[in-house]
């Protein structure tokens, strides 16, 4: 009996080695789970701050590289830039130039942040008998203007742009733009006042003082005027 017995004595503790080996994996089984290796899998939701927000976002643009990006946007689509002198613009926008022996005169005069273009409409026929363009800082005369009694529309701004559409030149700022309606009326009617030694005649001229205060959003002007799109303008 003693042999037999001897036999079974290196099973018993071989069996009992693999026991506690097994326990020292598992550490404590069972629904006690408070010294287990925690999982660092990333859960489902939203990244935490190791992740930089400001890497993923793009570059702030400033101004002027904005200006830069709408206008090379506008050149690819067949718009182009125009470097204008005082004087009047093309017979391409849309308008019939109308003059007349008569010596009169609308002067503008333009402050220094900006360019102004001038669209001289009749009241009764709404058509358009001028359409000039005046530089910032310099003065102007539209000379010769017919009889008839005339509204402004005046474009403000810098970088004057332009397409043909259709067959007619449309034209924008791109820098600063706004656009005014005026809401005097010109007339350049000659008068003719009787006198005792016969008859004087009256030939009315207008001057004019534009000029913009940027941050302010606001105009300067010698004459009230209400804001328009860019499309009213020129239409």
């Amino acid at each position: 009996m003693s042999r037999q017995n001897n036999g079974f004595i290196p099973v018993i503790i071989s069996f009992l080695i693999l026991i506690l080996i097994g326990l020292g994996k598992c550490g404590v089984c069972g629904n006690d789970q408070s010294h287990s290796v925690p999982d660092k899998k990333t859960a489902n939701g939203d990244l935490d701050n190791s992740f930089s927000v400001r890497d993923s976002q793009p570059p702030m643009l400033s101004p002027e590289q904005k200006i830069q990006i709408l206008k090379d946007s506008l050149i690819e689509n067949g718009w182009k830039e125009n470097d204008i002198n005082n004087g009047a613009l093309s017979p391409c926008y849309n308008y019939q130039p109308e003059r007349s022996d008569i010596d009169n005169y609308l002067e503008v005069k333009v402050g220094g942040e900006t360019d102004v273009v001038i669209k001289v409409i009749n009241v009764e026929t709404e058509k358009c008998i001028r359409y000039v363009y005046v530089n910032s800082g310099t003065t102007y005369q539209i000379k010769n203007i017919p009889e008839g009694r005339y509204y402004l529309k005046i474009a403000y701004g810098k970088d004057w742009i332009s397409k043909v559409i259709d067959g007619k030149c449309i034209g924008k700022f791109i820098r600063n733009p706004f656009y005014k309606k005026g809401d005097n009326i010109l007339d350049f009617n000659v008068e003719h006042i009787p006198t005792p030694r016969g008859e004087h005649v009256k030939t009315p001229s207008f001057s004019l003082s534009l000029s913009v205060k940027y941050g302010h959003g606001n105009d300067s002007n010698t004459f009230n005027s209400e804001g328009i799109s860019e499309n009213q303008f020129n239409n």
